[in-house]
């Protein structure tokens, strides 16, 4: 709850308070004034304070229509200042969103090698989930408000456009052009297939990953554009195939690949352009020795080829990209010396 929230509730609870003390002391005053009963006397004030217009209960005495016109007079003051504290709450309350906004639309346009996700359904969830922990800059696209409102929620800094991912204009509005890559996780593949047609004609470079319920629309989306295209079912499957076959493995892998709480872990390194390890061999470089990581294996990107567990004579170059195994302190001094 915000300062400005306390605020008003403070201000709301003290007109609430100055309410009951209205009706606590017109029923006191009916009561000894005109000598009724004290339900006679709390709807009397009621209606007073109120001005609904209805008759009086019994014929007053001077004195009573003196004391039922102050009634008046403060009831109207009351409720003018309960009406006025709600309504601005509300405006202030709306303004306040339309503020942040255009405050997060503006950072959104400032953002670089940023990740669009479209999608926060179950799938959806998880990807934003490894990119939060993974301190990865990241824009999510979803269509839904009730599910826009649970996301600023449980995260009010998050980056979320409201909008339907398949439009060039809300690709556009995610700063799509400056985007390293995309993740369509929409629910239906017709939808996925227009986000991945739309996001390779705005940004040919963008590495797009695309998820595939039916099995033949995987070719589709290669053929529109998509970099990868990841099966949901065909993933289930070969994991539960693989904890009957591979338990050992398959517990290995999620360990490593989940990295929570664990003093090694598996991560990727790119070599930097301006490396001064560029060109040198592993054995010239001596990681392991340097920082105490294990090179698992290799991967040149023009080529498109792994190389598992290189030799200490394979040549590193700047478009190699490594997968090494040890400490998170240990995989920050490696990033170091490379762009050293």
């Amino acid at each position: 709850m915000t300062q400005r929230d306390d605020h008003f509730f403070q201000h709301l609870i003290t007109v609430v308070l100055f309410l009951l003390l209205l009706l606590i002391t017109g029923t006191l005053g009916y009561s000894w004034l005109e000598g009724w009963n004290w339900f006679d006397a709390l709807y009397m004030t009621f209606i007073s304070f109120s001005t609904v217009g209805f008759n009086e209960i019994r014929p007053l005495h001077m004195g009573s229509r003196l004391f039922t016109m102050l009634l008046i007079l403060l009831g109207m003051v009351v409720i003018a200042m309960l009406s006025a504290s709600v309504t601005s709450w509300f405006v202030r309350n709306e303004l306040l969103t339309k503020r942040k906004m255009v405050k997060m639309k503006q950072k959104i346009s400032r953002l670089k090698n940023h990740i669009i996700i479209c999608g926060a359904g179950d799938t959806g969830l998880t990807i934003i989930n490894e990119f939060r922990q993974a301190k990865k800059e990241f824009v999510v696209i979803e269509e839904k408000a009730e599910t826009v409102s649970e996301l600023f929620e449980k995260d009010p800094y998050l980056y979320v456009i409201e909008g339907n991912a398949t439009k060039d204009e809300i690709l556009e509005e995610a700063n799509i052009r400056n985007a390293d890559g995309l993740i369509t996780a929409l629910s239906l593949d017709a939808d996925n297939l227009f986000v991945v047609v739309s996001a390779r004609s705005l940004n040919p470079k963008l590495n797009i990953i695309s998820r595939a319920v039916e099995k033949n629309t995987e070719s589709k989306l290669y053929n529109a554009g998509a970099s990868y295209v990841i099966s949901p079912n065909m993933v289930e499957g070969m994991r539960m195939a693989s904890v009957i076959l591979r338990p050992t493995v398959v517990n290995f892998l999620e360990v490593m690949t989940r990295g929570e709480g664990l003093a090694v872990q598996m991560e990727e390194i790119d070599i930097p352009e301006s490396s001064v390890f560029s060109g040198k061999s592993l054995a010239e470089i001596g990681i392991p020795q340097r920082t105490g990581l294990i090179v698992l294996a290799v991967k040149h990107i023009k080529e498109k080829k792994w190389n598992f567990n290189p030799g200490p004579s394979y040549i590193l170059t700047r478009d190699d990209t490594m997968i090494v195994l040890g400490e998170p302190e240990k995989i920050e001094k490696l990033r170091n010396l490379l762009n050293a």
